[in-house]
């Protein structure tokens, strides 16, 4: 899981204390590397109330074709090539995500889709801010499910219930993922679809993380970022491929985590740079892209249940 990230997450239980009275943070479920305290202190973060300064900056100088070719290229991508030529068409389909916090790719989909959301958060910071970006967007918050999708009693009464299921960087934190995908199958209609994305933490990706922020490697399985590996996690499964690829083309802030001073003028300045290659991006490569296992900051897979 990235810094950057907010969305699916596992969780380990309430933290305990070790020897000395020393906190300890427990495992994520499943055997997951990342525990309670990791992903409440990703969902605690402030959050940032106002626009940062190159984004105001650019607000007020240029116009709003060009502001619109600044935003994210690998959302871009997602949301203009490849959702709509490989997700389902049909409002009122019930979609799912699995670590779902803070919320915001769930209203986009019911934007963009007509679908229905749900989400299953386990961390309890991370349940507060979905309701909440529910709630502004007109979403019954109950549609928040909040605990551990491994815990059988938050799973079964929801076996077979959606015609989507969804998680973005949740089974990356697992040494064996398996599992962690049952658990979307799980979920799923018979005939339904399956999207699962991570981060790509190799190639130059992992040389920023590395140096920016070597914390959090060990919380990623690295092993399954490789396409032929991330691939075969949906092989011998009734699931049919529809798409399997790397995607975004490149991120210059992936894994920078913005604390401190420094880290604060290390983002913005991520994210300034960032802004004008999306630009170049768009202009350049349009909805074609130029994916790589050296740079591009996800991959993604979508199938469909097929029993």
């Amino acid at each position: 899981m990235t810094a950057r990230e907010s969305g699916p997450r596992p969780r380990g239980g309430p933290s305990g204390s070790g020897e000395g009275g020393r906190a300890v943070d427990r495992p994520g479920p499943g055997g997951g590397l990342a525990g309670e305290s990791y992903w409440d202190g990703v969902h605690g973060r402030p959050r940032p109330r106002a626009a940062p300064p190159h984004v105001r900056i650019a607000r007020r100088l240029l116009p709003a074709a060009v502001r619109s070719r600044m935003s994210s290229y690998e959302d871009y991508l997602l949301w203009n090539s490849i959702y709509p030529k490989f997700l389902p068409s049909g409002k009122g389909l019930r979609v799912v995500e699995i670590g779902s916090a803070p919320g915001g790719h769930l209203t986009r989909m019911r934007e963009v889709f007509g679908w229905e959301p749900f989400g299953v958060e386990a961390s309890p910071a991370g349940a507060a801010l979905n309701r909440e970006r529910f709630a502004s967007a007109g979403i019954d918050p109950r549609n928040l499910i909040e605990g551990d999708i491994f815990d059988r009693d938050i799973a079964a009464p929801l076996a077979g219930s959606f015609d989507i299921v969804v998680s973005r960087g949740f089974i990356e934190h697992f040494p064996d993922p398996a599992p962690a995908i049952d658990r979307h199958l799980d979920l799923l209609a018979p005939g339904g679809t399956l999207v699962v994305s991570i981060p790509n933490m190799r190639g130059a990706n992992f040389l920023q993380a590395r140096l920016l922020n070597p914390s959090i490697i060990p919380l990623h399985n690295r092993d399954i970022m490789r396409m032929d590996a991330f691939t075969a996690l949906f092989r011998d499964r009734q699931i049919e491929t529809l798409f399997a690829g790397y995607y975004g083309t490149c991120n210059a802030g992936l894994f920078i985590h913005a604390s401190g001073a420094g880290g604060r003028i290390l983002r913005l300045g991520a994210d300034a740079a960032q802004a004008l290659l999306n630009l170049l991006m768009r202009l350049l490569l349009g909805k074609r892209g130029l994916e790589s296992s050296l740079l591009s900051p996800n991959l993604l897979f979508i199938g469909r249940r097929n029993d």
